[in-house]
């Protein structure tokens, strides 16, 4: 199978595709693919991997023009798989020596710098966790929860950090300064956990200039996560919140 894989060095190189042809075999994923490539054909091949079991989120990128997580994307269905993404430009550009019909096209994961080929740099991502102080002050002593207090935040605990709805934001790729679906979803997750007990400062934190006003409601981010964490559903709470109107996290 012909794979078409993005190549560059870096914020001041340009990019240019490189085309291998890998035989592939039922049950491979497209992380399975890279390795073959790295060991059999250009070991300067740059991308990141860690558990390689969809849990760390280090291999998200670009697969066929949808963001996706490389260790859990089947080389053999992927002509199957359409997100129904919003197009913005780094997923409606397409090199020309490329379709779907001739083969795999790999790229880095759009809206964060390219270090090199597939390697972004995720500081702009990590940093609006930072700025926004998404972690709960420490307790001096045990706070418990229940099973319903815990069934409220679960979906947004099941966020692995990938930052593929970072990727397929249209906002993120007009707007640097945006914090991006996933920071406010962790927000939410603070704000309607029964334990914290500062919980405005989480709210206040989304409802800045550049968080949850920001969004425009696309659902990109809910179509793409691979975790089923719907980071749309919980800035629609927070635009809410917002507005002062009461959901089903208080």
């Amino acid at each position: 199978m012909r794979f078409l894989i993005a190549r560059s060095h870096g914020r001041a190189g340009e990019t240019h595709y490189d085309t291998f042809e890998v035989e592939v075999k039922k049950g491979d994923t497209v992380l399975d693919v890279l390795f073959r490539i790295q060991d059999e054909h250009d070991p300067s091949l740059a991308f990141r991997y860690s558990c390689r079991g969809a849990v760390c989120g280090s291999c998200a990128m670009l697969i066929n023009k949808q963001p996706q997580l490389a260790c859990r994307t089947q080389v053999m269905g992927l002509g199957e798989k359409d997100m129904h993404l919003r197009p913005f430009p780094a997923i409606e550009t397409v090199p020309p020596e490329w379709s779907p019909a001739q083969g795999v096209l790999v790229e880095p994961l759009p809206n964060l710098p390219v270090l090199k080929d597939l390697v972004v740099d995720m500081r702009p991502f990590f940093r609006a966790l930072r700025d926004m102080e998404l972690w709960a002050a420490p307790a001096q002593e045990p706070r418990t929860q229940g099973p319903e207090g815990r069934a409220r935040i679960q979906r947004y605990l099941d966020c692995i950090m990938c930052a593929i709805c970072y990727g397929s934001c249209p906002v993120n790729a007009e707007h640097s300064d945006y914090v991006g679906p996933a920071a406010l979803a962790k927000a939410l997750r603070f704000y309607a956990d029964s334990r914290v007990t500062d919980r405005q400062r989480f709210l206040d934190a989304a409802l800045a200039p550049n968080a949850a006003p920001m969004c425009e409601l696309i659902m990109n981010c809910v179509r793409a996560c691979p975790k089923g964490v719907a980071p749309g559903g919980a800035i629609r709470q927070l635009k809410a919140l917002g507005h002062g109107h009461a959901t089903d996290t208080q």
